[in-house]
C-alpha cells in the first residue's frame, strides 16, 4: 500500500470518529463496523492498518466514509450499503431486493450439503432464492448437481444469476420466476426454502436494520409465521422424489408444527436440526418409497 502517512486525514482518527458514531446509535460491533466501512472505502486490508495505522486519507474516501456512516446511523444495514456480506464462507452480492443472509441459514445448507448424497442428487431446487445464496453454495459443494432457483421477485433472481455468474455456477443454476414451485416440473432429489417465518405481528418488534430495510415480503409469514411454509409443504410430495428430501428454515419455536405439516403432506422419517444456539432451526422430511 503506496500511501502517505499524514497527521490529517488518517485511517486510524477516521475509524476512531466513525466508531463513537455508531456506538452513540446503539449499534454493537461499533469499532469493528468502523473498521469495515474504512477499508471498503479506502481499499485496504486489516493488515494494511495494524501496519500504518496513520496512513493519510484523501478528502474524496474521508467524505465517502463518513456517508457510509451515517447512513449506517440511521440503520441501514452495513452489506446494503457495501453491496455485498458473507455466507458459508463466501462473498455475495447484495440489495434491499432481497434478505441479508444470516448465519443460521448456513445450517439448512450444511443440512443439505451433508444429506445430498444419499440422494445421488442430480438435481435440487432452492425455493425463495433471494440473492441466490443457497443455490450457489449447493451447486459448488455437490459436483454435478443442478439446482432449480425460484422466487417471486424479479430484482431478487438478477441478483441470484450474478451471484451464480461470479462462483462459475451459473451454467448449473437455473433461475425461475415463479410462486414457490408452481412452474417447476420434474421430480427433484430435494428441496431447501428459507421462507418468510415471522409473524405479521412480530415484524415490529424486529431490529431497525430488518424491520426498516429488508423487504418484508421476505419475512412476513402471515398470523401464525407458517402461511408459506404451509402453501410449500402441500406441494412437496407431488415434487420431491422418492428417496428424496425436503429441508426448511424455521423460526423460534415452530419446528413441531412444520414437522406435523411435512408429515401431513406426506413426508416421514423426520429430522430436526439445532442452530448453533440451541434453537430448532431446520426441519427435513423424506419421501420415502
Amino acid at each position: 500500500m503506496s500511501r502517505p502517512v499524514s497527521p490529517g486525514l488518517t485511517a486510524s482518527a477516521l475509524i476512531s470518529d466513525i466508531a463513537k458514531s455508531l456506538a452513540s446509535a446503539g449499534i454493537e460491533g461499533a469499532r469493528t463496523e468502523a473498521e469495515v466501512i474504512v477499508k471498503a472505502v479506502c481499499g485496504v486490508t486489516a493488515e494494511d492498518l495494524i501496519a500504518r495505522p496513520e496512513v493519510a486519507l484523501t478528502p474524496d474516501e474521508h467524505a465517502r466514509a463518513m456517508g457510509l456512516a451515517s447512513r449506517r446511523t440511521r440503520r441501514e444495514p452495513l452489506p446494503y450499503l457495501l453491496g455485498r456480506a458473507e455466507f458459508y464462507s463466501l462473498p455475495f452480492l447484495v440489495s434491499p431486493a432481497s434478505i441479508v443472509p444470516r448465519p443460521e441459514t448456513e445450517i439448512l445448507a450444511e443440512a443439505a450439503i451433508e444429506r445430498a448424497p444419499r440422494t445421488a442428487a442430480k438435481i435440487g431446487a432452492d425455493v425463495g432464492t433471494g440473492c441466490g445464496v443457497l443455490a450457489s453454495v449447493l451447486a459448488r459443494h455437490l459436483c454435478g448437481l443442478r439446482v432449480v432457483a425460484t422466487d417471486i421477485s424479479s430484482e431478487a433472481l438478477m441478483l441470484a444469476r450474478e451471484n451464480a455468474r461470479r462462483h462459475r455456477v451459473a451454467d448449473r443454476v437455473l433461475s425461475v420466476r415463479c410462486d414457490l414451485l408452481a412452474a417447476v416440473t420434474g421430480a427433484l432429489d430435494f428441496v431447501v426454502a428459507n421462507l418468510p417465518y415471522v409473524r405479521s405481528r412480530d415484524i415490529d418488534q424486529l431490529q431497525p436494520e430488518i424491520r426498516d430495510f429488508e423487504p418484508r415480503g421476505a419475512l412476513d409469514g402471515g398470523a401464525d409465521g407458517l402461511c408459506v411454509i404451509r402453501r410449500l409443504s402441500v406441494q412437496l410430495f407431488d415434487h420431491v422424489a422418492t428417496g428424496g428430501f425436503a429441508a426448511l428454515e424455521v423460526g423460534a419455536g415452530q419446528a413441531d408444527e412444520v414437522a406435523n405439516l411435512l408429515g401431513r403432506g406426506g413426508l416421514r422419517s423426520i429430522e430436526v436440526v439445532p442452530d448453533y444456539s440451541g434453537i430448532d432451526r431446520v426441519v427435513i422430511g423424506w419421501r420415502r418409497g
